[in-house]
């Protein structure tokens, strides 16, 4: 008895959706959500491997037939996932579940019977159109069919919603795409089952494909928000590459107007988006601060640009402060940048950023005096703290 799928593509397979199983169980397993989509993840783990009974042919029919049982068991733990987006209360999950559990183990045992003469003689479910492989196959397919239907319901509501982000409808898009897959098999069974379709298709390939197609391609959307939480504790996220962009500029004009820091969190620690918020706000205060102590006159270079024009600007102000001068009122103010929302003020502050140490050599040059470096032993330690 072969395997419908061949070893060198399946073995990688079961290999990254277990991957995917263990890391989410050790990292994702606080919501009741989570902890349903790993059950799903597991039990459909199992009945891959199951289906590759060509590593133990003389149990091939037995090791078919539990696979579907945990197939039902992860299409349940995937209805209650359905349920709870649907909008059914968090807190009676759990008993919801075992009734599920119950209905899918009532299936399984269904097909542990109707099975029997087939494990007798060496066959398959469904190899053959058979009364015994019609009474498996809607044990198996009503649970699915029903989990299908109200996902599927479930994700459509969630992708035509006006509130549903890009990414969001990336993902439920692919889900929808994974029922499709597993749905394509069904008219094609339903075909021969009926006599009007044969097809030499002893090995079910028809069912082991499309079953590890919907498998692999959710486990590798479950696996998004795995890698997301990996990449933050290893520091690679987005937030956390965006505030070391801004940290040479930070520490500068926070340095030179340390009383717009921010007071830390009680817990000394900030979440990534949490201080690329504080080091926006903290940078364009302290910006609006030190632009009064620009000099009026202040050389501006013709190659530059406005934004290294204005981070000269700032360069200056910085040393001037330093050095003890008063606040200039009648300083431009044009230069500084201008923004209406916080995302825009922070691909401005990224600019200013990346040209900002080119412009604070060029001023310190210039004025022949180091950089200013007060305080700032005590502002990397802050920075330390809420790193």
């Amino acid at each position: 008895m072969n395997s419908p799928v061949p070893g060198v593509v399946a073995a990688p397979l079961i290999g990254f959706v277990a991957v995917v199983t263990l890391g989410r169980w050790a990292l994702l397993h606080q919501t009741v959500t989570d902890r349903l989509f790993n059950r799903a993840l597991a039990w459909a783990s199992i009945g891959m491997l199951l289906l590759e009974r060509g590593i133990a042919p003389r149990f091939g029919s037995l090791m078919h037939q539990l696979s579907m049982g945990c197939m039902l068991f992860a299409i349940m733990s995937a209805y209650g996932v359905a349920m709870l987006w649907a909008g059914a209360d968090p807190n009676g999950a759990r008993r919801r579940q075992r009734r599920y559990d119950l209905i899918a183990a009532a299936c399984g045992a269904v097909i542990l019977i109707v099975g029997t003469p087939a494990r007798e003689q060496g066959t398959l479910l469904g190899q053959t159109p058979d009364v015994w492989s019609a009474v498996s196959a809607l044990a198996f397919c009503v649970p699915a069919i029903a989990c299908g239907r109200r996902m599927a319901r479930v994700l459509y509501h969630e992708l035509v919603s006006e509130d549903t982000t890009r990414r969001e409808r990336l993902v439920y898009g692919a889900l929808l795409t994974a029922l499709a897959v597993g749905a394509s098999s069904l008219p094609f069974s339903a075909l021969l089952f009926g006599g009007w379709v044969r097809v030499d298709d002893p090995d079910l390939i028809r069912w082991a494909w499309p079953i590890f197609a919907v498998i692999v391609l959710t486990a590798a959307l479950l696996a998004v928000p795995l890698f997301d939480l990996l990449a933050t504790r290893a520091g690679w996220d987005r937030s956390r590459r965006l505030c070391r962009r801004l940290v040479p500029l930070w520490t500068d004009v926070t340095g030179a107007v340390p009383e717009i820091v921010l007071d830390p969190s009680p817990n000394g620690r900030d979440e990534p988006e949490v201080r690329l918020i504080r080091m926006t706000v903290e940078i364009r205060d302290a910006l609006l601060h030190l632009n009064r102590y620009a000099p009026q006159d202040l050389p501006i270079r013709a190659a530059g640009g406005p934004v290294q024009n204005y981070a000269m600007r700032i360069a200056y102000a910085i040393n001037a402060k330093a050095e003890g001068r008063g606040p200039v009122h009648a300083a431009p103010r044009t230069g500084a940048p201008e923004s209406r929302d916080l995302d825009t003020e922070l691909r401005q502050l990224l600019e200013l950023a990346r040209a900002w140490p080119a412009a604070k050599a060029a001023v310190d040059a210039e004025t022949n005096r180091p950089t200013p470096s007060r305080a700032s032993a005590g502002l990397f330690r802050r920075l330390a703290m809420r790193a």
